[in-house]
């Protein structure tokens, strides 16, 4: 998940490396675009791991203007006006923590579904309020917001399990993999081999209990003719 710094103008300045989006955008991606794309710290590691065109969108002028250095080119602009158009089409199109942020994520996923190349990617980030930590949370009637992390104070909408996977569907997407990723409690503690199967096993069978963020890679949905 990303982690942020207060920014200049107001905003916070996100910064990180989504392993597990990473991990998903295919090396063969030539065209990439980083909706809500931070500091550019996750295009910069793309870029390094294999010859690639990145393009980043963000509402934040410190975002934008370390991003410069880091990508091909950056987009200033609130998301939600932003027009597409211009962009052309991408091998893959990242969404790491930005749809939470928005006050219509769906729109947006609609409007981005026509900027994906033939065959790309869509790979989806959400956080996970109802993670069994925050649960108890709530059971002790604590609703508390933060800077940054699952319940950052400018998280406009939640999503869980379920509501992950409709979010990306009605925007007109088939889901190629949804995973939770997070872990059974205590599992560190325990022999390597031993936490990390109860790990998998507890994400697998409840992702909506132990998934510490939701991770959903899609295509877009071909019209029948």
């Amino acid at each position: 998940m990303k982690s942020s710094r207060d920014a200049g103008d107001g905003g916070r300045v996100y910064g990180s490396v989504n392993q597990a989006v990473f991990e998903r955008i295919p090396s063969s991606a030539k065209t990439i675009l980083d909706v809500g794309c931070g500091d550019g710290t996750l295009g910069s590691a793309l870029k390094k791991r294999a010859a690639c065109s990145v393009t980043g969108i963000t509402v934040s002028g410190e975002e934008s203007r370390n991003a410069e250095s880091a990508l091909d080119s950056v987009v200033y602009a609130d998301l939600e006006d932003t027009d597409f158009r211009s962009m052309g089409t991408f091998d893959a199109i990242v969404c790491s923590h930005v749809l939470e942020h928005l006050s219509n994520p769906t729109r947006i996923l609609v409007r981005l579904r026509q900027h994906l190349a033939p065959g790309g990617l869509l790979l989806i980030a959400l956080p996970n309020p109802l993670v069994w930590h925050q649960r108890l949370a709530f059971l002790a009637g604590r609703f508390r917001y933060t800077e940054g992390g699952i319940m950052d104070d400018t998280h406009l909408r939640f999503f869980d399990w379920e509501t992950a996977a409709e979010l990306v569907q009605v925007a007109g997407y088939q889901i190629v993999e949804a995973m939770a990723e997070g872990g059974w409690p205590g599992a560190r503690f325990l022999p390597t081999k031993i936490g990390s199967s109860l790990n998998q096993f507890a994400t697998r069978v409840y992702p909506g209990l132990f998934g510490v963020q939701f991770v959903i890679t899609a295509r877009a949905v071909t019209p029948d003719k």
